[in-house]
């Protein structure tokens, strides 16, 4: 075959590659026949499912109140646009306990206008349980999930709960907590907060963490012109001194 023959036979086959192309776009768009569905659609839809937002703003969850209220109210006001790493990373850490799950549905009314409402990863007859996943195991259960278990303890009236740790090793560390109406009563007063701010669109203040460099919204708290003696001082993790005197926190 000769280098003009050679040529033209590529030519050729380009053609008809270009036409077959042409002609399934042609007959997707003329049919009803699906769109391809790939990894990504998959991991939306699912991370969909495992966070729904909630519209109603007498309705609070006891995710949202026991975390950043900031990240809460921007959740449902001005939603961020996740990657898809992070929307794997939340899938992961959710659905790598779920087989020792039985998921339970609770609501406990704050005030006549006012509802908390979550999910408790298992209720059993006097206790109530939650499983979490950990680099390392800790000494002490995480503020956040002291808050969300007593919220349960409220919503299922038992008495005490577990909360159980896991690290990637499947060791596993167990904290008995028993519920306290102390820690009720804050809970409900961050509900309440998140409620009226929801209702006149007012911004929470700040509730810096060591979750803030991964949160999604995070370029939407840090300071518009920030020297870079503010960013060391946010990134040691000295909040306090970036703070207003006259601030409240």
């Amino acid at each position: 075959m000769s280098g003009v023959q050679k040529v033209q036979k590529e030519k050729i086959l380009e053609k008809v590659q270009e036409k077959i192309k042409e002609g399934i776009e042609n007959y997707r768009a003329a049919s009803d026949a699906p769109a391809k569905v790939d990894v990504y659609d998959v991991i939306e839809q699912v991370f969909a499912v495992i966070n729904p937002n909630l519209k109603d703003e007498s309705k609070i969850s006891v995710d949202e109140v026991s975390g950043c209220l900031r990240s809460a109210y921007l959740d449902r006001k001005d939603p961020a646009e996740r990657t898809h790493k992070q929307m794997m990373s939340t899938i992961m850490e959710k659905s790598a306990l779920s087989v020792l799950e039985k998921p339970t549905e609770g609501v406990i009314e704050i005030d006549p206008k006012l509802k908390l409402v979550g999910r408790a990863d298992r209720v059993e007859d006097d206790v109530v349980m939650m499983f979490r996943t950990a680099e390392e195991l800790p000494e002490m259960p995480h503020a956040e999930h002291f808050m969300q278990l007593n919220s349960y303890l409220h919503m299922f009236d038992k008495p005490e709960g577990v909360i159980v740790y896991f690290d990637k090793d499947g060791n596993e560390m167990e904290f008995i907590v028993p519920k306290s109406e102390k820690l009720f009563g804050e809970t409900k007063r961050r509900a309440r907060i998140l409620n009226t701010l929801l209702n006149n669109n007012v911004v929470p203040a700040l509730e810096p963490s060591t979750r803030c460099m991964s949160c999604a919204h995070n370029e939407k708290c840090f300071y518009p012109s920030e020297d870079k003696q503010k960013w060391g001082l946010w990134a040691r993790g000295k909040w306090r001194e970036l703070k207003p005197k006259d601030s409240i926190f």
